[in-house]
């Protein structure tokens, strides 16, 4: 048997007797293994427990030739093809092919090409992993991946393209044209591609009254989520496009931070940019809003990220949740459940409290306990694309499905080892606080050699007083989190157990 690619001999063996063999027919299964059928007049044809013995004349036999393949692991690579674009020096950025394999094990592989403009690194492996693909304008060409695998080797086709930009193209899908009766999130979604790269989509909105706009002519809301497998449609539309695989942007915007408390009519404009810096409109949305006569509950997932990657028997899903008055969100998390690709998880622990959460929503009546967390084993996903939402409730029966998203798992048959930091001594003018909730806050100090270590319970928060280096008055203060990482706008938010801040 000779290998995938036909560049080289896998095993061969002999069979047959002193007689007369031929074989009529050959099928080989996913592992390697030879079934040969045949006939043969050779009275010491090698049998193992046949099913009947020989008789006189010619016989027929089915005959399973073992591959020394079978018992290996399966490789896996997360793409079989890459597209790149360049014109002049400029080309697509590199990309990543990921390398797993079944059960988890650890075993060695090497990537290699065949053209010189094609650089792979690292070009060697063990276990799961991956390796960055970069070009410079050039032919296409290959990347050949070989490991102890059964379906070893296996290649990566790169295609390089010289194109003239004529910038970035794509669509503004949701949400539709001039749809009204819009409360807490929505989805503002569509696709953008290039002929060499999307470098970004942001939002934005028309100005309401007197606000003043960016030299645009618009005010900024945000910049969208590219979310890499979300649009397999647009990948097969367009199946040489640089980074076709991750066409899809989206963004959940939650509209009570709109002018007016989110009540009014409101222009969206989704414009996407390429790295040779020209920018297109993709398109834009009238939407009515209406929070005031809002019914239904509304949040947001904070973890994971929309497109972000998690792993791990232990991963820490987090978001809020509150309800219109005079209706409340039971605060034992019992109707709040957490749904992974259509699957009811669990319940959430809910009732956590945070200030800026509080602070934009008073007096909800779960506005001190909006927060809620959910421990997911990602071990038991299959890596690759997901989706995730909760499905909220409130005592009156009101329910609604809040912070839908797509999230990506890559284990590797346990639990992905922790970023660790190394201690560094606090400054000098600087004081750190721990407490939970709303609650006192206890000063900790340093020890006799500036470093302060802080161990924190589950959901405590730690807040860091900066002083007056960062040009914030004398004694304002700014907190910081552990997971899912520092909040820029300085609210105290809370920590995933086993978190760590240092000074």
């Amino acid at each position: 048997m000779i290998n995938r690619l036909g560049s080289a001999l896998v095993y061969s063996t002999y069979l047959g007797g002193s007689g007369q063999d031929g074989g009529a027919a050959l099928a080989l299964d996913s592992t390697g293994n030879a079934y040969v059928t045949g006939t043969t007049t050779s009275p010491n044809f090698p049998t193992v427990k046949p099913i009947q013995g020989r008789g006189p004349g010619s016989d027929s036999f089915l005959a399973v030739l073992e591959s020394p393949t079978a018992g290996l692991p399966a490789m896996s690579l997360s793409r079989s093809t890459l597209n790149y674009g360049a014109t002049g020096s400029i080309v697509t950025s590199p990309q990543t092919i990921e390398v797993s394999f079944t059960a988890g094990q650890a075993v060695s592989w090497t990537a290699s090409a065949n053209q010189p403009n094609i650089a792979v690194s690292p070009s060697s492996g063990n276990g799961r992993g991956g390796f960055q693909v970069s070009v410079t304008a050039g032919p296409s060409g290959v990347i050949t991946v070989v490991a102890q695998a059964s379906n070893s080797p296996q290649q990566v086709q790169v295609h390089i393209e010289s194109v003239a930009s004529g910038g970035p193209y794509g669509s503004f899908d949701t949400p539709s044209d001039g749809v009204a009766g819009i409360s807490g999130a929505i989805a503002v979604t569509g696709w953008a591609l290039d002929a060499i790269e999307v470098s970004k989509v942001d939002i934005w909105r028309e100005p309401i009254g007197s606000e003043l706009p960016q030299a645009n002519g618009l005010v900024y809301i945000a910049d969208a989520d590219i979310v890499p497998g979300a649009r397999p449609d647009v990948e097969a539309a367009f199946p040489i496009s640089p980074l076709n695989y991750r066409a899809g942007w989206g963004y959940l915007m939650l509209t009570n931070g709109l002018p007016g408390s989110g009540n009014g009519t409101y222009k969206l404009h989704a414009i996407t940019h390429s790295t040779t810096g020209l920018a297109k409109e993709l398109g834009t949305r009238t939407i009515t809003v209406d929070n005031t006569h809002a019914a239904k509950p509304f949040g947001s997932i904070d973890t994971p990220t929309q497109g972000g990657t998690v792993s791990g028997n232990a991963f820490v899903n987090f978001g809020w949740a509150l309800t219109p008055n005079p209706a409340a969100i039971a605060t034992d998390g019992s109707t709040i459940t957490v749904v992974v690709d259509g699957v009811p998880l669990g319940h959430v622990t809910y009732n956590q409290f945070r200030s800026d959460i509080a602070t934009l929503f008073p007096g909800l009546a779960n506005s001190n306990g909006a927060v809620g967390f959910f421990y997911i084993d990602t071990t038991k996903l299959s890596n690759g694309l997901h989706t995730i939402s909760w499905n909220v409730f409130d005592n009156n029966g009101r329910g609604d499905g809040i912070g839908s998203r797509y999230f990506n798992v890559f284990n590797n048959g346990g639990v992905a080892a922790r970023e660790q930091t190394a201690l560094a001594p606090m400054p000098a003018q600087g004081a750190i606080f721990r407490g939970r909730g709303n609650r006192n806050a206890q000063r900790l100090e340093p020890d006799a050699n500036g470093v302060l270590k802080v161990d924190v319970q589950e959901l405590e928060w730690i807040e860091v007083d900066l002083g007056a280096s960062d040009g914030l008055p004398s004694g304002e203060r700014r907190k910081a989190r552990s997971s899912p990482g520092l909040n820029s706008e300085g609210r105290r938010v809370l920590l995933a157990s086993r978190s760590r801040i240092l000074g």
